[in-house]
Order: C-alpha cells, then sequence, then structure tokens
C-alpha cells in the first residue's frame, strides 16, 4: 500500500488533502517536499532549520485558491 500523501495549499491553510492517497486532479503545481516520515518526524523547539507548521509531503495550488487568482 502507497504511503498517504499529506497535501498542503501554497496560498492557504486547507487541510482537505491531508492523508489522501492520491493527487486530485483539480490541484495544480504540485511538488513533492519531504516524505512521510520527515513530516511526521518530531521537531524540537529549539530547532532552527525546521518548523512544525511544515507538516505537509507535497505542496501545491488548491482548486479554492485557483479560482481566486483568476
Amino acid at each position: 500500500m502507497k504511503n498517504p500523501i499529506r497535501l498542503a495549499c501554497l496560498e492557504c491553510d486547507t487541510q482537505e488533502g491531508d492523508g489522501i492517497r492520491e493527487i486530485p486532479a483539480t490541484w495544480r503545481e504540485v511538488i513533492e517536499i519531504q516524505s512521510l516520515e520527515a513530516a511526521l518526524a518530531e521537531v524540537p523547539a529549539d530547532d532552527k532549520q525546521r518548523s512544525v507548521m511544515e507538516w505537509y509531503t507535497h505542496l501545491g495550488l488548491c482548486p479554492q485558491c485557483q479560482k481566486e487568482d483568476n
């Protein structure tokens, strides 16, 4: 079984893509940022290189933000 994808939008904070199995065709400009293991790894409070806000494996542009850009 393929690992779940944690897809986040570049422009908004939607979580509709967290835990999906494939990237929806309606999302655009999706790129892989990090592995699932890296996304799930604990980030110590004093870590200056990583942020707890980097929970995603992939980044792209969700359908709602695409509409707003037009």
